[in-house]
């Protein structure tokens, strides 16, 4: 199972300008701050505090590595950047799925609210590719892969 991680940019110029560099560059230009438990493969979105949006997305690259200075306390690299469009308010977000990624930090989507957030983000696409279980919005029995119910059909 592939994990989800919220990462933050903040307001300040300097870090929304980092971000708009890894996108130009298709990863991140310098480590990102990130869970020590990110492992590559994994997905993360980022949450623009000051716009209340989430607006980007990439896939963890590296293991995060500890920190002794700046942000940590773990740092780590993130490929195949690319913008949300459109970009998705945080309020729709939070109505939908209940996941609030407006909290300081990064933080890590629970498995059972992962779908949920990718539906919310317009991101559905990425649900087979994470190998996510959805239930049947019929019988809610969690589906196959395959997205057809074993009960329903």
């Amino acid at each position: 199972m592939v994990n989800i991680h919220i990462l933050q940019v903040d307001r300040n110029r300097a870090n929304i300008a980092e971000l708009e560099d890894g996108i130009a560059a298709g990863r991140t230009v310098d480590d990102w701050q990130m869970p020590k438990a990110a492992q590559p493969g994994d997905l993360v979105i980022w949450y623009a505090a000051g716009k209340q949006k989430y607006i980007a997305l990439g896939w963890v690259d590296t293991l995060p590595t500890e920190v002794r200075e700046g942000p940590g306390p773990y740092r780590g690299q993130v490929a195949g950047m690319e913008w949300i469009e459109p970009w998705v308010d945080r309020k729709k977000v939070i109505t939908d799925c209940g996941i609030d990624g407006g909290v300081e930090s990064y933080q890590t989507v629970e498995e059972q609210s992962a779908a949920g957030f990718l539906k919310s983000l317009n991101l559905p696409h990425l649900i087979p590719r994470l190998r996510l279980a959805q239930p049947c919005p019929t019988c809610h029995q969690v589906m196959p892969l395959t997205g057809i119910c074993d009960n329903c059909g």
